[in-house]
């Protein structure tokens, strides 16, 4: 598992509690490891306010020989996960620096539990990988069980 989180490895920043004011704000999807508390304080050093939410139109996968998933478009399909709002462009280049290059970060529509309409950004699968995605949906009890622990290893400075 340690190969698959190289470029992860002791993410360090100094975060302030809230963005300096006139700057941009952004909301982001999460579908995968990053609805995880345990996960985006490792990442960004704080956790964020997070709704329930759904992305409508893509679906969700578990990307090979990997233990986090991809999503891609979909028709009729539907992605379920969090919206976290007050992400900043400080907090926008650890998410780039922590997600995979086979990842693009596109905005999207999600739909809150509210029946709200937000756009966030979120990380989409590009094209020329889509033959990673397996056909079976990513499972985060299992993550959580099975490597959450190593996971976090890997991610915290020690």
């Amino acid at each position: 598992m340690g190969q698959e989180l190289r470029h992860h490895h002791h993410l360090q920043r100094n975060p302030s509690p809230l963005p300096p004011s006139g700057v941009n704000v952004h909301n982001l999807f999460a579908y995968g490891t990053l609805q995880l508390p345990e996960v985006m304080l490792a990442v960004m050093g704080r956790t964020l306010p997070a709704q329930v939410a759904r992305l409508e139109g893509y679906t969700r996968r578990r990307i090979s020989e990997k233990n986090y998933p991809g999503i891609r478009p979909s028709p009729g399909s539907t992605v379920n996960g969090l919206i976290f709002v007050g992400i900043d462009a400080g907090d926008l280049h650890w998410l780039d620096v922590f997600e995979d290059d086979f990842y693009r970060r596109v905005p999207v529509e999600v739909v809150t539990a509210q029946g709200d309409m937000r756009i966030a950004q979120a990380y989409v699968m590009q094209e020329q990988f889509y033959d990673m995605l397996q056909d079976e949906d990513w499972d985060m009890e299992d993550f959580e069980r099975e490597q959450l622990a190593g996971f976090l290893l890997n991610h915290t400075g020690n």
